[in-house]
């Protein structure tokens, strides 16, 4: 019953698709009425970048190896880094509790 006042996931994917279409109209109407450039101007602009698309899409895909190391460098340097922050805080909690044991052993009281 409480979650009644919940909307549906197909609710809210919609509530988010109809949302991000209409930041992009208004986007795209805010450029065009904001653009310093003419209307052919813009147009032919446009049209060259629709125009070269296929191409750069080639390139992108033929040859992905670039950005496949790059994301594989990356992605690894990020592990490593988490791996050496757990190891450290697992080292801390491991003195911490040496430190414990050895402070009990030694009939040292905590307040």
């Amino acid at each position: 019953m409480a979650n009644e006042s919940y909307k549906s996931d197909g609710d809210g994917i919609l509530l988010f698709l109809s949302g991000m279409a209409l930041g992009i109209l208004g986007g795209g109407l805010a450029g065009v009425l904001f653009a310093p450039k003419s209307g052919d101007e813009l147009r032919a602009d446009a049209n060259a970048f629709v125009r070269s698309l296929p191409g750069r899409m080639n390139e992108e895909l033929h040859n992905p190896n670039a950005r496949t190391r790059e994301f594989i460098e990356k992605t690894r340097y990020s592990i490593e880094n988490q791996v050496g922050k757990v190891k450290k805080d697992r080292d801390a909690d491991r003195m911490a509790k040496a430190k414990m044991a050895e402070e009990l052993a030694s009939g040292y009281e905590f307040n």
